[in-house]
């Protein structure tokens, strides 16, 4: 994941808890006030539909005590006015006072008058508050006779809730014995109450209240009990409150934060556009130069922009180690040349030495053979030959010594041609080393067709010769391989050679060395082929065959090197084959296999 991905993920997420925590502290800080408030909405919503109704049984009240404690009323009420029922009992009147019902109770509570007035249509409708003239609610109309107090109360009604307001008929001056009750009532005007306090409202029987009752998402509730007369409800009063404040609260919650949000997204873009000003772009011109000093070696100072935070720093720092890495390179590179100039002579040195061991040998035997006796024989039997005096006997004997010596020197010389064109033949083998080893030099090596049984004939020469070592020759034939003939002849020779001189320090002191070759597919599926060479000399350990083709690693231990084996690790490698070790320990003999590709012909024909 890039830089600026993680430092965005970062700034997001930064700006996701913020956003989380603000709107958290929101929802417990500020909507309990706007649920509060709501909830104070709600009860003064309830309490001013109650103050209206009361206040509407204050003027009834107000007006009941008016009619009351009035002459006229008395009198109608002690039976001496007649008209009174006709000037103050009519619709007009009652309309005028606002009231729609107007009722007379005698002390025993008999009703005198009772008599009403629906308003609304073309003609007023009759109305009658009690349908029969026996008063339920004798008691609370006509009871404590002796108090003179004017009072109101709600009723119920075929009509509905009514309010009502009663007093004690007397005389305009209070004196005189109390001739009755009166009663006026007033039909409640819940859309007038609804206009006048603008609360939605209704008034219910009682214990139908209770499936409104409860609040919702929408509108909260409030539910109280309208007493009557006897102090029993007759009316449930249920207020219905929009729930206006707390979706303001809601909506500006939301409204806040989406300005925060506004101002965050704002916040990250410059954010970004500093980061990326200051140290992402920057970085990727480090990045871009670190890999372009990795793809192409040149290790090439950046310049340095002068601004004194630790990414100047860090240049300044990659600029010194890049000096010091140019610098160390080259010292290595000098190092490297002298340490392979140095691996490749010993190399060299190694593979003339092989190739050097049995033309001493045969140098040694042909200087041997010069030191025969036999030529001297020869003389001396011909001088005597030249003398007359010689007897017959004698004659015959050194002629026929004669003509055997000379055949003993003609076979000898046939020998020593043998031996002297062998020899030739190595001394080209060297100089071939010599020019391969030049020609690598200066110049990539060319695979070639190379004939393996050929090349495995000419180093089994090399060892041949050691009267210790046979060698036995199987499936050799007509074997071609695709590599380089030269290093392959050497790698060859030398595998021999450190077989027969394994063989030499085994306890036995003498072994044989098979050699066979086997057709191969590799893992990719080419054509390759497998060249097994096989001793039964000393062997070699367990523990050392993983280490067999390490430069500087030998098992010898006469002082040598250890090089041989390890250029024929890499001159095989550089065929695009292997070579591999296998040996059962010590005193076991040991296998070499020496895997190359086939050549193309051999790779058609599979």
């Amino acid at each position: 994941m890039r830089l600026v991905t993680k430092i965005n993920m970062a700034l997001v997420g930064v700006v996701a808890v913020s956003a989380v925590l603000n709107f958290a502290a929101l929802r417990m800080a500020v909507m309990p006030s706007f649920a509060d408030l709501e909830e104070q909405a709600a009860d003064q919503n309830q309490s001013r539909v109650i103050e209206a109704i009361e206040l509407q049984k204050e003027q009834v009240a107000n007006s009941a005590g008016d009619y009351a404690i009035w002459d006229d009323t008395y009198d109608f009420m002690k039976g001496r006015e007649e008209e009174y029922e006709e000037k103050n009992v009519t619709a007009e009147s009652l309309k005028t006072l606002g009231v729609n019902y107007f009722v007379a109770l005698d002390n025993s509570g008999r009703v005198v008058i009772d008599k009403g007035f629906q308003y609304g249509g073309d003609e007023p409708e009759p109305l009658k508050l009690f349908q029969t003239d026996a008063v339920s609610l004798v008691d609370a109309l006509v009871g404590k006779q002796d108090e003179i107090k004017v009072q109101s109360a709600l009723m119920r009604t075929e009509r509905g809730v009514i309010v009502v307001g009663y007093a004690p008929i007397l005389r305009s001056d209070r004196s005189g014995e109390r001739a009755g009750t009166l009663v006026l009532g007033r039909i409640l005007d819940l859309d007038a109450i609804k206009t006048a306090t603008k609360v939605d409202f209704n008034l219910l029987r009682p214990g139908a209240a209770e499936p409104v009752a409860a609040s919702d998402a929408a509108q909260l509730n409030r539910v109280d009990q309208l007493a009557g007369l006897d102090g029993t409800s007759v009316a449930a009063l249920v207020s219905k409150t929009s729930r206006d404040i707390t979706a303001v609260g809601t909506r500006t919650i939301w409204t806040t934060m989406l300005f925060l949000l506004g101002a965050a997204v704002l916040l990250l873009l410059a954010l970004g556009f500093v980061l990326r000003r200051i140290a992402v772009s920057r970085i990727e011109t480090l990045r871009s130069h670190l890999n372009t000093v990795a793809s192409t070696g040149n290790l090439v100072t950046l310049p340095e922009d002068g601004k004194g935070d630790e990414l100047s720093e860090t240049v300044q720092s990659f600029n010194e180690m890049a000096k010091q890495l140019a610098e160390l390179r080259d010292k290595l590179r000098r190092q490297d040349y002298e340490h392979g100039a140095a691996d490749q002579a010993a190399g060299l040195l190694h593979n003339v030495r092989n190739a050097m061991s049995p033309i001493s040998a045969l140098a040694w035997q042909l200087s041997r053979q010069n030191e025969m006796t036999l030529q001297q024989n020869l003389a001396k039997a011909v001088d005597q030959l030249k003398d007359p005096s010689l007897v017959a006997d004698r004659a015959a004997k050194l002629h026929q010594f004669v003509a055997m010596s000379a055949a003993r020197l003609i076979e000898d010389n046939t020998k020593r041609h043998e031996d002297l064109r062998s020899m030739v033949t190595m001394l080209r083998h060297i100089e071939d080393i010599l020019k391969e080893t030049d020609q690598s030099a200066q110049l990539e090596r060319v695979v070639e067709e190379i004939d393996l049984e050929k090349s495995v004939g000419d180093a089994v020469r090399l060892v041949e010769r050691r009267g210790s070592v046979e060698v036995n020759l199987d499936g050799t034939h007509g074997t071609a391989v695709a590599g380089h003939k030269v290093p392959l002849d050497q790698v060859i020779a030398n595998v021999l050679i450190n077989a027969a001189e394994a063989i030499e320090l085994s306890p036995k002191r003498r072994g044989q060395i098979e050699i066979a070759m086997e057709q191969a597919v590799s893992d990719q599926g080419d054509a390759q082929v497998v060249l097994h060479i096989r001793d039964d000399g000393i062997g070699v350990d367990q523990g050392d065959l993983d280490r067999i083709f390490e430069k500087g690693f030998s098992t010898k231990r006469d002082g040598k090197r250890g090089l041989g084996l390890h250029w024929c690790a890499n001159a095989i490698n550089a065929m695009g084959g292997k070579i591999v070790v296998d040996s059962a320990g010590i005193g076991k003999g040991t296998t070499f296999s020496i895997i190359l590709p086939a050549s193309p012909a051999i790779k058609a024909a599979a």
